[in-house]
């Protein structure tokens, strides 16, 4: 559908909207409504029946065929699942006393406020395989210890968040990869280049600027204190008044708890250990099993073909299950008990749940109005070789800023991105991960993506709050990707410009540290404050 200018309006006005009322949610319901009277022509009771469709499905004209909509599509219905579950999930570990026991354990070998914040990064690198889960787990093992060294929630959440999405970008065993490598597998072959998919993004990797500092950027902003922008007055109003946050994920006081209701048993750190690593396992097994790999053995043939949102699925539920029975055989909770608190849990997502259903519809106006098209048209013409990954990685980043979906950025740029870089003989593999690093940045900004939703509900902080305070770290690790981007279109080598964007990184660092950091102090200063 080609109406110019009007495709940018709706995820445009969205976006506006949810930083200047801070209310996510109606933003959403208004750019999505909007999105269906330009779809339909500017009829109102056409575009509520159009936001239906596209939201929960409709009958064609026949009566015989469901047109599938956000919330019929199989691949967010899986996903649904799994957060309802994992949500179900955390509330059975705090029913069973273990969430509070490793929480305390945790508080008796974490002894100050940066050795928090370097655990909750360390998990977060450790659950490398699907940032939905990551968020999600992060947030439930690490919000009450963060909470009682007094971590600012914008602070938890921006860990959680830059890290789970940052981690998936790199490491070759996701539930992103096999997406990415198909597209890959695609493109090559309309371009007519010959290789393994999954060989080119082990090879892209030291391209993924973006994502590698990122990942340091947390680092170095935990172990510096460089806190500045909104973060700066969020970690002030935690450390002088105690406020760990102005507002809950469900718009609730600060000191409001989805959990508070549950009645917790004096159970022990493996309480809650138990059901986690057996999801993790089974995570790990299952998008082993999905791709085949039991039956070939061969690793590179089961990742390129595994199932990620189907491997976690099975995975939630058979650690639920395995939860109620573990916690009635260990007489921690009946299991009618167990299933009162998996009611509260799954409940606690049901903002979560909303948020992503109006995300998707947003999504599904961009598809039709042709939105990304749109945009990728507004950069197409001559430009000189040297600058085609840099541009791809603007247009990638605007992109998915727009639209909040970075599998939808990947699934049109890579089979864009492979074919120009050809055609203008620079890096393929620089081109690829432009695009992958834009999802990423997209991803970390967008009030409207789906990660940096499941991280606020997971740090219990108004999604607006999380997306202010992150964005001006993101934007500096963004500019120094740029750099990359443009050596990248001049030399044809993995480290060297990786190299450059290490050292023009600490030189950025060094500065924001002069400006913002704790150079001042002393160590003995810092760590009192610390432990204070």
């Amino acid at each position: 559908m080609d109406v110019g200018f009007w495709a940018v309006i709706p995820p445009l006005l969205t976006i506006v909207l949810a930083i200047v009322t801070k209310e996510v949610l109606m933003s959403l319901f208004v750019g999505v409504y909007v999105g269906c009277l330009i779809i339909v022509g500017w009829n109102p009771l056409g575009a509520l029946e159009k936001m239906v469709e596209l939201i929960v499905g409709a009958y064609d004209d026949t009566g015989d065929f469901v047109i599938s909509g956000a919330l019929s599509d199989p691949w967010n219905v899986q996903v649904l699942i799994i957060v309802t579950l994992l949500g179900g999930l955390i509330g059975l570990m705090v029913r069973s006393g273990g969430s509070k026991a490793f929480g305390d354990l945790l508080g008796r070998k974490i002894r100050t406020k940066i050795g928090t914040q370097l655990a909750t990064w360390l998990i977060g690198i450790v659950i490398f395989f699907d940032d939905y889960f990551n968020a999600l787990t992060n947030g439930a093992v690490m919000r009450p210890i963060s909470d009682k060294y007094a971590v600012s929630r914008e602070k938890l959440s921006y860990i959680i968040d830059s890290t789970a999405v940052g981690i998936c970008l790199i490491v070759p065993l996701s539930s992103w990869v096999a997406f990415v490598c198909s597209l890959i597998a695609e493109s090559y072959a309309s371009a007519g280049l010959e290789g393994d998919a999954f060989a080119a993004f082990i090879r892209a990797i030291p391209y993924n600027y973006y994502a590698w500092l990122s990942i340091l950027m947390v680092l170095f902003v935990v172990l510096f204190k460089l806190d500045f922008g909104p973060m700066a007055k969020a970690e002030k109003r935690t450390m002088e008044t105690g406020r760990l946050c102005d507002k809950t994920f469900s718009g609730g006081g600060a000191d409001d708890d989805d959990f508070s209701s549950i009645e917790q048993m004096n159970g022990k750190p493996i309480d809650l250990l138990a059901p986690i690593i057996l999801l993790v396992v089974c995570a790990i097994a299952f998008m082993l099993h999905t791709g085949g790999f039991f039956e070939s053995f061969d690793l590179l043939d089961a990742v390129n073909n595994m199932d990620g949102m189907l491997a976690l699925t099975y995975a939630v539920g058979v650690s639920v299950i395995f939860a109620i029975i573990f916690y009635a055989v260990k007489r921690l909770s009946k299991v009618s008990d167990s299933i009162a608190a998996f009611v509260t849990g799954t409940k606690s997502m049901i903002f979560v749940i909303i948020l992503l259903a109006f995300a998707w519809g947003i999504g599904a106006v961009g598809d039709e109005l042709d939105t990304a098209g749109y945009m990728v048209s507004l950069f197409e013409g001559n430009v000189p070789p040297f600058l085609t990954p840099l541009i791809i990685f603007i247009i990638s980043c605007a992109m998915t800023f727009s639209t909040g979906a970075s599998w939808g950025t990947f699934a049109i740029m890579i089979p864009i991105a492979v074919p120009l870089a050809v055609a203008m003989d620079v890096n393929v593999f620089a081109c690829i991960t432009a695009v992958i690093g834009g999802g990423g940045f997209g991803n970390h900004c967008s009030p409207l993506a789906d990660t940096a939703i499941l991280s606020s509900a997971a740090s219990n902080i108004r999604h607006t709050d999380h997306i202010k305070t992150q964005i001006p770290y993101s934007v500096v690790c963004a500019l120094v990707a740029c750099v990359g981007y443009i050596i990248s279109g001049f030399i044809d080598n993995p480290f060297l410009p990786l190299l450059v964007v290490f050292a023009v990184f600490i030189c950025v660092l060094i500065l924001l540290n002069r400006l913002f950091g704790v150079h001042r102090y002393s160590l003995d200063q810092i760590t009192a404050e610390d432990e204070t």
